[in-house]
C-alpha cells in the first residue's frame, strides 16, 4: 500500500508528480510549524495550475476570484516567518489530523491504479484537502463552496480518466449530439470562416473568430472589457482574421468530418468536452469551447492579443468566464428548435417541443415501441418505417417517442433531436428537389432522427418516376437517420421490390384500433379539449363520438375520426359562448350528433335514433329514395361490409356496383347518397359515359398518350383517386360507353390499381364505383309486375347486358369478364304511388326550404295538393310504361305552386313584398273555370295579418295537370327517387 510516510517521514517523492512534488513541499515551507490544509490549498492556487483554478472558479462567491482564497488564506494562516529557512523535519506530529485525513485518503485512492491516476493527482489532492478543511478553513473561507468545488475537481479526474465517448462515428462524422444548438452553429461558422482564410481544415483560431461573431455572445462580452474603448469588435475580427489569413482566394469549406478537422481541433474540443462534464453540462456549449481555446491558446493568437494595439489578458478573461459560467450554470444551453430552409416542407422540432411546450402522454402505443426503439438503437441499418392508413397514429408514434426520448426513458435517444417534416402535400414536380435540399442540410448531423411523414408524396416523381434510389443511397452514406411515414399502399409500390433498401429499414405497420381501445385514446384526447376550451364532455359523449364517427364517418380511421369529431364540437360550443352569450359549458350529445351529420351529409335526426349497437344503414340511405327495398338492403349490406373492413380482401376496390333500371327510379340519387356518406370530398364524382363512346376517348379515363396535348395532365380518373382515395364514382349510362373504354377498369376493379398515360399509379381499392345502366329496363318492368323474385331478374338484366353493344362495335360493350368484376347488380323497379308519394313529399319541402332561406317567406302546401300530384304522377308513369320515373313528379310540381305563386308575384308586387307567408289552397279536378282542371288559390299573408280570414287577397289559378305542360323552375328536378 502506498504511504507518504516512510518510517514517519514525509516523502512526498514516492508520487513521481512533479505537480504534485511542489505543492506539498511549498506546504511544508509556508507552515507555521504545523501543516494545515490551507496550506497546500494556499501553494496549489499559488502554482498557478490552470485544472485546479478553474475548479475553484466555479465554486467561488459571485465576484470573488482564486487571488481573494490566498488573501483570506494569507490573514488567518500565514506562513512561517522563517521562510524558506524553516527546518521542517517532515514527521507526521508536523501535520494537523486534518491534512493527516487527506493525505492518507489520498494515498489510498491513489494507489488503487497510479498510472491512470497520475497525470491528475494533483486535482485528486486538493479535492481531499477540500474535503476536510480545518476550524480556521471553515470560518474564513467563506467565498469558496468546498463540497462543490470538490466534487468539480473530481470531475475533473474523472472525465480525464475515463475513456470519453469517441468525437467522431465510425463514419468519421463529427458527433453533432455532443453540442449544443449553439455551440454547433459555431463550429459551422468556424469551417466557414476557414474556408474563406484559404484553409482545407478547421483549426482553433477559427473556432474564436466564430465565437467572437455571435451576435451579443459571451466571447464578444469578455472581449469588449479589455480593448480599448475606440477599438471596436470589427477592428479585432479585422485584426485576427489578416494574422491568420494564408490567401486571399478562399477554399471549400471544410467539412466537420475527420478530413476537415485538424488534429489541434481535436484536441480543442476534448479540452471543451471535458470543460463541459467539470461544469456539469451534458453538452458541449459556447462558454465551454471558449474555456479550451483559453486554456491553451494557440500561439499567434496569444501574441496577436498581447501586443498592441489590443493588449488583451487571456488569463484574465478565463477568470471572468469561470465567473460568468459561474452566474449562469444553473440555466444550461439555450434551448433552440432545429430549422430546415424556408423554401422546405413544414418541420416541427418535437424535441424542442417536449422539452419548452410539452407533448401529453399517448396511450396503447406499448405494442409498437419495442421494435422502434431496437431498430433506432442499432449502430447501422437503423432507419425505421412506419405504414398505416391516415388517422391510426403514425404521427402519434413519433411524438410520443419525442417525448419519451426529452423525458430521458429511452437513454441512448436523450441527446438526440426528432425532427418532423410534413411532406404529405409535396408535389411530384417538386419531390426530388425537396428531398435532396432535406437530405443536404441535415447531412453530418449525428444528432437528427428525421421523420418524413408523407414519404410517399416525397418519393413519388412526374410522369411516373420516383426518387428511391435517392433516398437508398443518402441511407446507405449515413446522410440521414430516417423515420419515414407512409400507407402500406405506397410502401408495397415503392419499396416493398427494393430488397437493398428493406434491408436497411425496419417497418412497423400500425393497425386502426379496437373501440375499447379508441374509447380510451379518445378520451385522453377529450381530456386535453376540455383544457383547451374550458368544457366538460363526459364520457357518454365520448363513447357516442366513439360508437358514430365509426358507423357515419367512413372515409377517415380510429381514432382520429372521433376526436376530429369533439374538436369541432368543442369549437362550436366556444363560439356559442364567446360570440353569442351562450352560458352553457357541456359538450353533450347532440353537438356531437349535429357536428357528425355535417361531416356526413347524414339528416341528424337519422343519426340521432342509432343505437349503441350500430347505424341503421337502410335507414340512413332510406330518407333520399323511395320505393326501392331491395336496392338499399344491397347497397346497406354493402356498406356494412366496408366498415367491417373485409371489403379490401378480394384485392379489388371497396365495392363495385351496377344500378340497372328505368329512368327517374333514384339510380343517381342513392348515388349521391353513398358519395355523402362515404366520400371525403362528399362529392360524386359522375362519368357520362355517353361521352366514352368512341375507342379514343379511353383518354378521358386515362389521360392521351405521349406527344399529344394534355398528356402532362394524366388519367383524370388517376387524377381523382390519388387526390381522394374514398372517392365515390358514378359511371353514368354505362352501356353508352365504347368497349375498349372498360379495357383499364378490368385491372382496377380486380387489383385494385390502375395507371395512367404518364405512369402514375393510383389505388382505387378504398372506392366505390357505381355503373348505371337502362338496358334491359322492360325485362325490369315486365317482371316487376309478374311478381318476379330479385334473383331471377338479375338473372336476366345480366344476361340483357352481354347482348348490349352487339353489332355496334363488333362484340358486347360488357364482356363477360368485366361483368364477372362486379360484386353487385342491383334492379331498381318501377315506382309505386307510395313512391311517388315520398317523392313529392321531398320536393315540397324541397321548395319549401327554398322559400325560407332565399325569399324569408313561409311557404304553406296542402296536404291534398301533395296527394294529387303524387296520383297524376304515378298514373303518367304507368301510361309511359315506367319511362317518366320520379322526374314527372317535378314538372307537376311546377305546375301546381311555382307557376301561380310566380304568377300572382307578377300581378300583386306590393302584396308580395310585405308577406310573410304564401298559403296555397288546393281544389281537385273539376273546380277550374273551365271545369277541367284543378286549381290552385294563392294567398299572400303580411306578418301582422296572420289570422286574419281570406279576403280579395286569395287568388285563383286554373292549373290544368292533365298534360304535360312545363317543366319545374327554382327548385331543381332531380328530385328524390329518380337517378
Amino acid at each position: 500500500m502506498l504511504s507518504l510516510f516512510s518510517e514517519g517521514i514525509f516523502t512526498p517523492h514516492t508520487l513521481l508528480d512533479e505537480r504534485v512534488i511542489d505543492v506539498l513541499s511549498a506546504a511544508t515551507q509556508r507552515c507555521s510549524g504545523t501543516v494545515r490544509p490551507s496550506d497546500i490549498l494556499y501553494s496549489a492556487i499559488d502554482s498557478g495550475d490552470q485544472a485546479v483554478l478553474s475548479g475553484l472558479a466555479l465554486a467561488l462567491t459571485e465576484g470573488a476570484r482564486p487571488q481573494h482564497l490566498l488573501e483570506s488564506i494569507a490573514a488567518y494562516n500565514p506562513r512561517s516567518p522563517d521562510g524558506g529557512d524553516f527546518d521542517f523535519d517532515g514527521r507526521r506530529e508536523r501535520f494537523a489530523p486534518e491534512t493527516l485525513a487527506a493525505l492518507d485518503g489520498f494515498a489510498t485512492e491513489f494507489a488503487r491504479d497510479p498510472d491512470r491516476l497520475r497525470p491528475v493527482c494533483l486535482e485528486l489532492l486538493v479535492a481531499r484537502v477540500l474535503d476536510h478543511p480545518d476550524a480556521g478553513d471553515r470560518r474564513f473561507l467563506r467565498i469558496l463552496d468546498a463540497t462543490a468545488a470538490a466534487r468539480t475537481l473530481r470531475d475533473q479526474v474523472r472525465v480525464t480518466t475515463e475513456p470519453p465517448p469517441p468525437l467522431l462515428d465510425d463514419a468519421g462524422r463529427l458527433r453533432s449530439e455532443e453540442f449544443s444548438a449553439d455551440a454547433w452553429a459555431v463550429l459551422e461558422q468556424s469551417a466557414e470562416r476557414a474556408g474563406e482564410l484559404g484553409y482545407d481544415r478547421l483549426l482553433p483560431p477559427h473556432c474564436f473568430l466564430a465565437l467572437l461573431g455571435e451576435t451579443e455572445g459571451l466571447t464578444e462580452r469578455l472581449v469588449r472589457l479589455q480593448i480599448p474603448p475606440q477599438l471596436g469588435l470589427a477592428k479585432v475580427a479585422e485584426l485576427l482574421g489578416g494574422a491568420f489569413r494564408l490567401s486571399q482566394h478562399g477554399k471549400e469549406t471544410p467539412p466537420l468530418h475527420r478530413d476537415g478537422l485538424g488534429e489541434p481541433t481535436l484536441d480543442l474540443l476534448r479540452r471543451a468536452r471535458r470543460a463541459a462534464t467539470v461544469w456539469g453540462a451534458e453538452q458541449v456549449d459556447t462558454p465551454h469551447l471558449l474555456d479550451a481555446l483559453l486554456e491553451d491558446p494557440p500561439p499567434r493568437l496569444a501574441s496577436v492579443f498581447r501586443t498592441d494595439p489590443l493588449r488583451v489578458d487571456l488569463a484574465r478573461m478565463r477568470e471572468l468566464l469561470a465567473q460568468s459560467v459561474r452566474e449562469t450554470r444553473t440555466s444550461g444551453p439555450r434551448e433552440i428548435a432545429f430549422r430546415l430552409p424556408a423554401d422546405s416542407p413544414p418541420a416541427e422540432d418535437l424535441t424542442w417541443l417536449a422539452r419548452t411546450q410539452g407533448i401529453p402522454a399517448a396511450r396503447h402505443l406499448e405494442r409498437y415501441f419495442d421494435t422502434l426503439g431496437r431498430a433506432l438503437h442499432r449502430t447501422s441499418d437503423n432507419h425505421v418505417l412506419i405504414t398505416g392508413p391516415a388517422g391510426v397514429g403514425t404521427t402519434t408514434l413519433v411524438r410520443e417517442l419525442a417525448r419519451r426520448a426529452a423525458a430521458g426513458e429511452l437513454p441512448f435517444l436523450r441527446r438526440k433531436r426528432l425532427l418532423r417534416v410534413d411532406c404529405r402535400d409535396v408535389p411530384d414536380t417538386d419531390s426530388g428537389a425537396k428531398l435532396a435540399r432535406i437530405i443536404a442540410h441535415v447531412a453530418g448531423r449525428t444528432d437528427l432522427v428525421v421523420c418524413l411523414d408523407g414519404l410517399g408524396a416525397l418519393l413519388r416523381g412526374p410522369h411516373g418516376t420516383d426518387h428511391v434510389q435517392a433516398l437508398r443511397s443518402a441511407l446507405k452514406e449515413r446522410r440521414i437517420h430516417l423515420i419515414g411515414i407512409l400507407s402500406g399502399q405506397e410502401y408495397d409500390d415503392l419499396l416493398a421490390a427494393d430488397h437493398a433498401l428493406r434491408e436497411l429499414t425496419t417497418r412497423i405497420d400500425m393497425t386502426e384500433p379496437d373501440r375499447a381501445t379508441a374509447r380510451d385514446m379518445v378520451r385522453q384526447a377529450a381530456d386535453a379539449l376540455e383544457a383547451e376550451f374550458g368544457t366538460e364532455v363526459a364520457d357518454r359523449v365520448v363513447d357516442r363520438a366513439v360508437v358514430l364517427s365509426g358507423d357515419y364517418i367512413l372515409a377517415q380511421r380510429m381514432p382520429l375520426a372521433a376526436v376530429k369529431v369533439l374538436r369541432r364540437a368543442c369549437e362550436d360550443l366556444d363560439y356559442r359562448r364567446t360570440q353569442l352569450g351562450d352560458t352553457r359549458t357541456v359538450v353533450d350529445t347532440d353537438d356531437v350528433v349535429r357536428v357528425i351529420a355535417e361531416m356526413s351529409g347524414v339528416p341528424a335526426g337519422q343519426i340521432a335514433g342509432t343505437g349503441d349497437d350500430g347505424i341503421d344503414y337502410e335507414q340512413a340511405l332510406g330518407g333520399s329514395v323511395f320505393g326501392q327495398r331491395d336496392a338499399l338492403e344491397v347497397v346497406a349490406n354493402e356498406l356494412r361490409r366496408i366498415k367491417a373492413g373485409v371489403a379490401g380482401a378480394s384485392g379489388g376496390p371497396a365495392s363495385v356496383m351496377l344500378f340497372a333500371g328505368l329512368t327517374g327510379t333514384g339510380k343517381t340519387e342513392l348515388a349521391k347518397t353513398v358519395a355523402g356518406f362515404y366520400s371525403s370530398s362528399k362529392r360524386l364524382q359522375t362519368y357520362p359515359m355517353e361521352n366514352f363512346s368512341e375507342a379514343h376517348s379511353v383518354a378521358g379515363i386515362i389521360g392521351s398518350p405521349p406527344g399529344y396535348i394534355g398528356f402532362e395532365r394524366g388519367g383524370r380518373l388517376i387524377n381523382e383517386l390519388n387526390a381522394d382515395p374514398y372517392c365515390v364514382f358514378l359511371l353514368d349510362e354505362a352501356e353508352k360507353a365504347h368497349a375498349e373504354v372498360w379495357r383499364p377498369f378490368l385491372n382496377l376493379f380486380d387489383e385494385g390499381w390502375i395507371i395512367d398515360q404518364r405512369g402514375v399509379k393510383a389505388h382505387g381499392d378504398r372506392a366505390i364505383f357505381i355503373l348505371t345502366t337502362n338496358a334491359g329496363q322492360e325485362i325490369i318492368a315486365l317482371m316487376s309486375r309478374e311478381g318476379r323474385p330479385e334473383e331471377e331478374i338479375v338473372a336476366r338484366v345480366k344476361e340483357a347486358l352481354l347482348q348490349v353493344g352487339k353489332g355496334a362495335h363488333g362484340g358486347p360493350v360488357f364482356s363477360p369478364e368485366f361483368l364477372a368484376r362486379i360484386r353487385r347488380i342491383i334492379v331498381f323497379r318501377p315506382l309505386d304511388l307510395d313512391a311517388m308519394t315520398g317523392i313529392c313529399r321531398k320536393l315540397v319541402e324541397r321548395q319549401r326550404a327554398f322559400w325560407r332561406d332565399k325569399r324569408e317567406k313561409e311557404l304553406i302546401v296542402p296536404e291534398a295538393l301533395i296527394l294529387h300530384a303524387a296520383r297524376q304522377g304515378h298514373l303518367r308513369n304507368e301510361r309511359s310504361g315506367g319511362k317518366e320515373g320520379g322526374r314527372i313528379v317535378a314538372k307537376i310540381l311546377s305546375d301546381l305552386i311555382e307557376s301561380p305563386v310566380l304568377l300572382e308575384q307578377q300581378r300583386r308586387k306590393d302584396e308580395f313584398r310585405r308577406c310573410a307567408r304564401i298559403e296555397l289552397d288546393f281544389r281537385p279536378e273539376g273546380a277550374g273555370a273551365d271545369g277541367r282542371g284543378p286549381r290552385t288559390d294563392v294567398r299572400f299573408v303580411a306578418a301582422d295579418d296572420s289570422t286574419a280570414p281570406a279576403t280579395d287577397s286569395a287568388t285563383s289559378i286554373d292549373t290544368d295537370t292533365s298534360i304535360d305542360t312545363g317543366t319545374g323552375t327554382g327548385t331543381g328536378t332531380d328530385g328524390a327517387g329518380h337517378g
